[in-house]
């Protein structure tokens, strides 16, 4: 069954009025023949012409559209204005929802991630655990009654008992020197008339102090010391063969010289460091620099080296030792001694106390001076190893004002003197023949 719905009240009202114009338009005229004036005089007229209820009709359902569009005008804006909002509404729902699902997959591939890290944390931990298991065992090892907790114990006690061996070693091995056959006898240098006879040599270090234990702990690795030493002389050394390295210690720059095919030899007073030098076929003797020196023919040397060395010796046997290397060197012959820089003086706080055989800090215009006494030419000081880890930070701005370049020279002299070069070589030449007479 159709259900009839009422007009809106405006339609209704234009409705009511076309009929009520219409039925006007069917009464009779009034006596007098004057028509009516408004809606119900333009009803009659129509009527009277032709086709009238066509024309009524179209009338009608014009006033009826009219009113329509006026009534639903602005409620289809509305609607369309409210469809838009909804689209865009729904668009930004469906990116919501993608980011959402991004979401989702990243929080999956964190999952994912979090399952393998709890899977290596577990597998750590298990190493962890084997790790304290082989620990504990090797604790039990060293220290049998008290396990890890013990070992730092035993490995003291063992220390003292290795520090007191070697300390016999040496003793036994110095007294065996004491009383072995002497070397061939070197004829002592004959006192100057009315002089004293000459001091006695003395030895660079004690025979109850480790030295060459305290060299692998405190100079450094000795292949890089080998290494700088190379850098530094090799190639000197090898243009003036043959060489005497004075306090060789283990030897590792004489065999460097010899496998490069260089004769060369050395001199050390540890009996430890010379019998490991031997061992390897070296050409090193056991004694001290001035009796060795003595016992050489004059001129017979291209160079002599001495490295941290002088810096041991007393000044009379310091100037007896230049004295004799200029004449146990050829003409043009080579001297090279290093030492530390005491003119540096994070040198004197730090390495140069450190060494409890050090005699005294030589400055390099001291040495300079005493090699030129001793009768060497062309004496040439070359520094390294500048302390450039304490080195203080100069000032660095745009547009510094005047007294910043002032300042930044100031710290540089600062760190010249305190933290500068902390070795020092005096490389020094004999005189050169003389030349031939006519």
């Amino acid at each position: 069954m159709t259900v009839l719905h009422p007009l809106p009240e405006p339609l209704e009202q234009e409705r009511t009025a076309a009929l009520a114009a219409a039925t006007a338009a069917a009464t009779p005229a009034p006596p007098g023949g004057q028509e009516p004036a408004g809606l119900l005089g333009r009803g009659r007229r129509l009527l009277r012409a032709p086709d009238r209820g066509r024309r009524l009709r179209n009338v009608a359902v014009r006033s009826t559209r009219r009113g329509a569009e006026r009534l639903l005008g602005p409620t289809l804006t509305e609607l369309q204005d409210t469809a838009a909002l909804t689209r865009a509404r729904l668009a930004q729902a469906e990116g919501e929802l993608a980011a959402l699902r991004r979401a989702a997959a990243g929080t999956d591939v964190a999952l994912a991630e979090g399952r393998a890290t709890a899977v290596n944390t577990e597998l750590l931990k298990a190493e962890v655990r084997d790790l304290e298991r082989t620990l504990a065992d090797l604790g039990w090892a060293i220290a049998p009654a008290t396990g890890i907790d013990g070992v730092g114990v035993r490995f003291a006690e063992l220390r003292e008992r290795v520090n007191g061996l070697d300390r016999r070693l040496r003793q036994a091995a110095t007294a065996s020197a004491a009383v072995a056959p002497a070397a061939p006898p070197v004829a002592p240098a004959a006192p100057a008339a009315g002089g004293a006879p000459p001091a006695p040599p003395r030895q660079v270090q004690s025979a109850l102090f480790d030295y060459v234990g305290f060299e692998r702990r405190f100079r450094g690795d000795p292949e890089q010391v080998l290494q700088t030493l190379s850098d530094r002389y090799a190639e000197l050394l090898s243009a003036n063969a043959p060489v005497l390295d004075l306090g060789c210690g283990r030897a590792e720059l004489i065999e460097l010289l010899t496998q490069r095919g260089v004769d060369a030899r050395g001199v050390d007073s540890d009996p430890g460091m010379v019998a490991e030098a031997q061992a390897r076929g070296l050409a090193v003797v056991a004694g001290d620099a001035l009796g060795y020196l003595r016992a050489l023919p004059e001129h017979s040397l291209g160079s002599i080296i001495a490295t941290h060395v002088v810096e041991h010796l007393e000044l009379d046997v310091l100037v007896e030792l230049l004295e004799l290397a200029v004449t146990r060197l050829r003409p043009g012959g080579v001297f090279v001694a290093e030492t530390p820089n005491p003119a540096s003086l994070i040198v004197l706080g730090n390495s140069y106390i450190l060494d409890p055989t050090h005699v005294r800090p030589l400055h390099p215009s001291l040495l300079a001076f005493l090699c030129e006494g001793a009768g060497f030419r062309d004496v040439r000081l070359a520094f390294h190893e500048p302390a450039t880890d304490y080195h203080l930070a100069e000032v660095t701005a745009p547009d510094a004002p005047e007294w910043v370049a002032q300042l930044n020279a100031n710290v540089r002299r600062l760190n010249e003197v305190l933290f500068g070069p902390q070795e020092y070589a005096v490389i020094a030449t004999t005189p050169g023949a003389p030349p031939a007479s006519g």
